[in-house]
């Protein structure tokens, strides 16, 4: 099935068997990140978080919206599309978008902070990251940040 077709079927694998499917790989954990600071309430409002959305990201090495792999060797990215097929957001889902966007040996990947403000440092560069979850239903990331954790 082609991005587009996943992106409209509310039937999407989870991220895990996504990941799976492509690397070839056992995968030990998975999740969905945003690079950057979540924007807060008050700059959505007042339109300032636009701004912060045209900056240039931090690692250059991801995309801005990506799913992390961890397999028992390495930790592999893939870019990706967060969908939600109701007006509520209650069916929302993630789909990875193409090949891998890199790959690092575990050692080299690590987390730290809280989901919704923590810093990512994947081969010497440290960048801010969040969960972009809109509801909280994702149960696959909070087990990729603990096992990355320092």
């Amino acid at each position: 099935m082609g991005t587009l077709q996943k992106m409209f079927s509310s039937q999407v694998e989870t991220m895990q068997a996504q990941v799976e499917e492509l690397t070839g790989e056992e995968v030990l954990a998975v999740g969905h990140l945003r690079q950057g600071r979540k924007p807060s309430m008050t700059a959505m409002l007042t339109g300032t978080a636009l701004i912060g959305m045209m900056k240039p990201r931090a690692g250059k090495a991801l995309p801005r919206h990506f799913v992390l792999g961890v397999t028992p060797s390495r930790v592999v990215a893939f870019a990706c599309v967060g969908v939600s097929d109701d007006d509520d957001g209650e069916n929302y889902h993630v789909v990875l978008r193409g090949k891998e966007r890199g790959s690092w040996p575990r050692e080299a990947v690590s987390f730290r902070g809280s989901p919704e403000d923590g810093e990512l440092t994947v081969a010497d560069q440290t960048f801010p990251v969040h969960f972009p979850d809109p509801n909280g239903a994702d149960e696959e990331t909070p087990a990729l940040l603990a096992a990355l954790r320092d």
